[in-house]
């Protein structure tokens, strides 16, 4: 499907900017309408299911006769079974996407650029992510390489700033509800941790795929560690207020100032939103294309790129009317719905394995 290779190191990065785009702006918010003050911890909490995750991908793409997972289908369920739940997996990958392209959007479009028609905003992300695309995960790759070290540094950049204005009463009582709003919280964030399944598709290009266990380890906790900083930074800025508005970390940096000198430091966010989701779409692309294509038994992915942008662009139109919708979605039905695609389908599919492994006369 696509003959270029990428370090074990890179495909961490990517990962690292797939989960890192969408929630750094949605979870504060959230996690504080579920968890109450202690929302801080529930990105501890998911990185569990982080950890797990990344296990069942490595022992999934190991057990695969064909080392994709599309092909697993087939190899567990049959031929036309296993076609038919690849079509499935492609629909649920479909409907996610353009429910990113969407968010993507909206933010945009609501925050900065008002006048401006979604579709420019929308539209002009997707045809950067085909175009790189088309010139080879590689080229994703080195993109992502390039725009993280930017990411976490305008990130840390704007918490730096922020913390004249912290206070950390705020933080206090310490689990003032017990452990459920905790745990309830961290359903949500496992939504986003999950998303991590979609470096299943990029294993075959990894030519080092032996330390992929170790940097994608690496990669969790540093997601665990950025969503915890995060959510502390906006709780101590906000308090409970955190909840009431629909980007936290945003309206958090617009508290900046320092000395009438440095303002607007919004811009940051905007730009580690931006680089971000180019990052985070490109790489659901990707997986949906090379998805799409070991479906329909194509040797070329890369054919159908173009025709796929252009329907999961049509599609994010009418997928959420507004961020509202989206927070509801996230925080009640879409957490499970993204759970039971990304997690535990996975994981029936493993046990399936295993199960006709063991009992296959070959062994």
């Amino acid at each position: 499907m696509d003959q270029g290779k990428i370090s074990a190191f890179q495909a961490a990065i990517m990962m690292n900017q797939a989960v890192l785009a969408s929630s750094v702006l949605l979870m504060p918010s959230i996690t504080t309408k579920l968890a109450g003050r202690d929302m801080w911890m529930t990105p501890i909490v998911s990185s569990l299911v982080g950890y797990f995750l990344i296990w069942l991908v490595i022992r999934l793409y190991r057990i695969s006769p064909w080392g994709t997972f599309t092909g697993l289908l087939e190899w567990v369920l049959g031929k036309t079974p296993g076609k038919i739940c690849g079509i499935l997996f492609v629909l649920f990958q479909l409907h996610i996407l353009s429910i990113v392209i969407h968010d993507y959007g909206d933010f945009i479009v609501s925050n900065f650029f008002v006048k401006t028609p979604m579709i420019m905003i929308s539209g002009s992300m997707m045809l950067l992510s085909i175009w790189v695309l088309k010139a080879g995960i590689e080229v994703l790759a080195r993109c992502a390489q390039l725009f993280t070290p930017f990411i976490l540094f305008f990130l840390l950049l704007a918490l730096l700033l922020s913390m004249p204005s912290f206070d950390p009463s705020n933080v206090l009582p310490v689990f003032e509800n017990g452990l459920p709003p905790i745990l309830k919280g961290s359903l949500v964030v496992d939504g986003w941790f999950c998303q991590m399944f979609l470096i299943v598709y990029i294993l075959p290009q990894v030519k080092d795929d032996k330390k992929i266990m170790k940097w994608g380890l690496v990669s969790i906790t540093v997601v665990g560690v950025v969503m915890c900083l995060t959510n502390l930074s906006v709780l101590m800025l906000q308090s409970d207020a955190a909840a009431i508005y629909s980007y936290s970390v945003f309206m958090a940096a617009r508290y900046i100032s320092l000395s009438d000198f440095l303002e607007h430091v919004e811009v940051m966010v905007l730009l580690v939103w931006v680089f971000g989701a180019f990052i985070k779409i490109s790489v659901f692309l990707y997986a949906l294309t090379l998805s799409t294509a070991q479906t329909l038994g194509l040797s070329n992915h890369k054919a159908i790129v173009v025709p796929l942008g252009l329907l999961v662009l049509i599609m994010s139109f009418w997928s959420l009317p507004d961020f509202q919708t989206l927070a509801r979605f996230v925080s009640t039905a879409g957490t499970l719905y993204i759970i039971t695609g990304f997690l535990l389908f996975p994981i029936l599919i493993y046990i399936g394995a295993r199960i006709k492994k063991r009992f296959s006369p070959s062994g």
